[in-house]
């Protein structure tokens, strides 16, 4: 039997309104059509409720929620989940875009899938796009199956706009930790696929956008201080094999090596030292590493 659940695409949004047109155009035009839009605004002062409410005007399934105060993404998110009615759910960041086929393609493969029941994620690959909606690149790696080591072993390689969730699972596993600001993300990915199977569809459905307001970009530090801290953590509360250690450790070495370079383009000299002075251990594959890029950098060139 095929099934056609009910998806809670989920919107967060403060102050987003200069690409939020395209991104809810792109949840509309889905071919998959049984799914509502769970609009959360954290309190924005620009354009973006004007935007949303005209949609929701001619679209009952666009539900518009004003936040009663302004909230840090985490639990932002956490309370937008909760006004959810599908039986899954998506986000899908207000600078994102999908493919028209994504919700479908994903469905389809699940009702394809032997222990679908057994399923807490779908996925599909991403594609880098700039501010002017230009592709830049496309992230290859993907995985389906038991992926919850695959996610300690190569790092975060679920783009969350692409990420389907079971709903229940979420639920069981707490949702998203509202302690986190920075690694929210990766610690949701890892509850949900630790006992549970994820599918990725093979296809390019899901546009991430690259842009100088990126987390990544205007919070380098405190972005990747608080992904060592969230792996460390990890490794002890779980108990991880020596291999899976091995692995954290050469991917915190890479992070790390990418927030030098950043921190010395961005001429912030203090926090440099800083990470530098708290984690020396990530810096002896460093050499390695800038000569990985480097190589990288030329094949792309």
């Amino acid at each position: 039997m095929i099934e056609k659940p009910l998806i809670s695409i989920i919107m967060n949004c403060y102050n987003s309104d200069e690409y939020l047109k395209i991104a809810i155009n792109s949840a509309i035009s889905q071919s998959y059509k049984n799914w509502e839009l769970i609009f959360w605004d954290n309190q924005s002062s620009d354009e973006s409720a004007d935007i949303v409410k005209s949609y929701a005007k001619i679209d009952d399934r666009i539900k518009y929620f004003y936040a009663p105060i302004h909230t840090p993404l985490g639990e932002a998110r956490n309370l937008a989940i909760e006004k959810a009615n599908g039986s899954w759910v998506c986000i899908l960041d207000c600078d994102d875009i999908w493919h028209e086929n994504k919700l479908q393609s994903s469905f389809n493969l699940l009702n394809k899938y032997e222990f679908k029941d057994d399923v807490s994620l779908i996925y599909s690959k991403t594609i880098y796009i700039n501010e002017k909606g230009e592709e830049f690149g496309r992230f290859h790696e993907h995985y389906s199956g038991k992926i919850h080591d695959l996610l300690l072993e190569k790092g975060d390689f679920v783009f969350i706009s692409s990420a389907i969730f079971r709903k229940d699972i979420l639920d069981k596993v707490g949702k998203i930790d509202v302690s986190l600001h920075y690694a929210e993300d990766y610690d949701v990915l890892l509850k949900v696929c630790k006992d549970y199977y994820a599918l990725c569809v093979d296809e390019f459905h899901t546009s991430y956008r690259v842009h100088s307001n990126n987390l990544t970009n205007t919070k380098v530090y405190e972005y990747d201080v608080e992904n060592f801290e969230f792996l460390n953590k990890y490794i002890k509360e779980h108990n991880l094999n020596f291999n899976l250690r091995k692995a954290i450790f050469l991917e915190n070495s890479k992070r790390m090596t990418a927030s030098i370079v950043k921190l010395l383009s961005k001429k912030d000299y203090s926090n440099l030292i800083k990470i530098i002075k708290s984690y020396p251990q990530y810096l002896l594959l460093s050499p390695y590493y800038v000569f990985f890029f480097l190589v990288r950098k030329f094949k792309k060139s």
